[in-house]
């Protein structure tokens, strides 16, 4: 029993050591240039626009207006990285027709499934915590006695967007088990991560859908991050540790999933 535990863990060291970080890395760097070019075009764009978005979504200031934006920036890199990561744990090897030969492994399917996921999930959780530290410190040159975001607030939303990105990725884990093909596996990721989106259109576009509805746009307007900045503060931390519970049941349930796969 003890050999076999400490075959395990070394396994999971070996995966660990193998995980896609160029990826985290790269897009780390990218949203960090997307927050600072935040910062650099809102203020030099025309007043129209920043009062067309300012007026759209409800937001009091300029600030708002830039921090919403940063938002938007840290949830589609934290994605990015979780859905490229995601591809190589049970698709992409699948699709090579590798898996059978990876399950062969004396090792269970749960645990192979578990030690290729859980390094994608702390990926992006680091990069989703990374930009919200600099969300965060874009706040700064925002601040004033009646700015509408805070460094707390922006660190918290921050987290908060990681999160629901965390419960994406591992529902996407779960359903991955079963797709064959990458193509498939990266549309069905693209449309997972276009559904948030899709209230803050509509409320763009047809704010009178929810003019008497006004706790739907509260739950799923994504400019609620800055609505309810005071909030954020300690709830995004909140989300986030409960959204890394959920993800264990998920990569357990993941786990379950496959194991019955590979043996039938």
């Amino acid at each position: 029993m003890r050999a076999a535990t400490h075959s395990l863990a070394d396994y999971r060291r070996a995966e660990l050591r193998h995980a896609p970080y160029r990826i985290a890395l790269y897009t780390t760097i990218a949203g960090l240039a997307l927050i600072a070019g935040c910062q650099l075009l809102f203020p030099r764009m025309p007043t129209q626009v920043v009062d067309f978005l300012r007026v759209a979504f409800h937001l009091s200031d300029l600030g708002g207006v830039v921090l919403f934006n940063d938002y938007v920036a840290v949830y589609f890199c934290a994605f990015f990285v979780g859905m490229f990561g995601l591809l190589g744990v049970v698709v992409g090897p699948r699709e090579e027709h590798q898996l059978e030969l990876l399950l062969s492994k004396p090792v269970p399917a749960a645990d192979f499934l578990a030690a290729r996921t859980w390094p994608v999930l702390a990926m992006l959780t680091a990069v989703g915590g990374v930009l919200a530290a600099a969300c965060a410190l874009a706040t700064l040159p925002h601040l004033g006695a009646h700015s509408s975001v805070s460094p707390a607030g922006a660190l918290g939303a921050g987290l908060a967007m990681t999160a629901m990105v965390l419960l994406q990725i591992t529902a996407l884990s779960v359903a991955f088990v079963r797709v064959a093909e990458s193509m498939n596996a990266l549309l069905l990721a693209l449309l997972v991560a276009l559904v948030p989106m899709l209230p803050s259109a509509v409320f763009l576009y047809r704010p009178d859908l929810f003019v008497d509805r006004p706790e739907l746009a509260a739950v799923t307007v994504l400019a609620n991050l800055v609505w309810y900045d005071d909030t954020l503060a300690w709830l995004g931390p909140t989300l986030l540790l409960l959204a890394l519970l959920l993800a264990a049941a998920g990569v357990r349930a993941g786990g379950r999933l496959l194991t019955r796969t590979h043996r039938a």
